[in-house]
């Protein structure tokens, strides 16, 4: 509970109720003593004046937008969105464009809000991830071990999870046909050598729309192509290139990702992250890594996800350790 106590002060409310055609007058509230609670008004600001705005928008049925600028250095560190240095931004209006990483917090619904990162803005739509896990221990595909099935266990999951945000857009594409960032293609793999960049190529498809269908749901989760324009390189076998990409631990490209990225994850703070997630979840295991949504092309087991390490790494479809996060879209208001 948060309570701050002013002296002196003239509180001015304006409260706007419409009720039908009656619009009810300023009022004008002095006081020697003003308490303003956030934990029993479930509103997320923490004082009176921000308090103010939340109820007016709130009244006008639009839901709460708060920006924060992404920084990873001193003075203004804001990383998760809650520090006390982190600076707004009006970035998400329309006219403006908010950088890669932008810390959104969001109503999904009329009570419901999460932090998102944003992943780019084109100016009229932002696309953005939550940052945590949204679901948790889902194998990409739980039938056979073959990614040409495509995610077909943990997408359903995280659309289900997901369906109540009706202030997100609904979001409707097809897989392999769909471009969702630079291409469609559901198929992606990498040159593990000395002179390789260690970037994702995504050049073929896994699996299509002939799997999976039309997807229509609220959120999706990112591909290895998003990925890779925030930073996020392969993993690397420090016998095979000998050149220092990463700062710390940089055998295996740890903490090529941003911060934003991997963080909130099992123990990421122990490879660059700011923040663990080391809480035991209730299936009883940690919240390890997460799902993307491209498969590995040239063998039909693996699918990329992003590893708590801070890269992009391969694994089995089959693996029940690993979750997703949702990605959503906004029109910008």
């Amino acid at each position: 509970m948060i309570r701050r106590n002013y002296k002196l002060i003239v509180g001015i409310i304006i409260g706007a109720i419409l009720t039908g055609t009656t619009v009810y007058a300023a009022t004008i509230i002095s006081s020697i003593n003003v308490e303003y609670s956030n934990e029993d008004s479930k509103l997320i600001a923490d004082n009176v004046q921000d308090a103010i705005d939340e109820v007016y928008d709130k009244s006008f049925s639009k839901p709460l937008i708060v920006a924060y600028e992404y920084s990873e250095q001193e003075p203004n560190k804001c990383i998760n969105g809650e520090e006390k240095t982190c600076v707004k931004t009006d970035c998400y209006k329309k006219g403006k464009t908010c950088s890669q990483g932008t810390v959104i917090k969001y109503y999904v619904n009329d009570s419901e809000f999460h932090y998102f990162y944003v992943l780019r803005d084109d100016g009229t739509t932002i696309t953005m991830q939550q940052r945590e896990n949204t679901i948790r221990n889902i194998p990409w595909h739980a039938g056979t071990n073959d990614n040409t099935k495509g995610p077909d266990t943990i997408l359903p999951a995280l659309e289900q999870a997901t369906s109540t945000w009706v202030n997100v857009n609904v979001l409707e594409y097809e897989p392999g046909v769909t471009t969702l960032y630079e291409n469609a293609y559901t198929g992606c793999t990498y040159t593990a050598s000395e002179t390789s960049d260690y970037k994702i190529r995504c050049e073929t498809n896994t699996y299509t729309n002939s799997v999976l269908g039309t997807r229509k749901a609220r959120a999706r989760m990112i591909t290895a192509q998003e990925a890779s324009s925030t930073g996020c390189l392969v993993y690397k076998d420090g016998s095979t290139d000998s050149r220092v990409i990463s700062p710390s631990l940089d055998s295996y490209n740890h903490g090529s990702c941003p911060d934003f990225m991997h963080n909130y994850l099992w123990q990421s703070k122990n490879y660059g992250g700011s923040y663990n997630n080391d809480t035991l979840n209730e299936n009883g295991a940690y919240d390890y890594d997460y799902w993307t949504m491209s498969a590995r092309s040239g063998g039909y087991t693996f699918v990329w996800y992003i590893n708590r390490a801070g890269y992009l790494y391969s694994d089995l479809v089959l693996d029940t350790g690993i979750g997703a996060r949702a990605v959503v879209e906004i029109t910008k208001p």
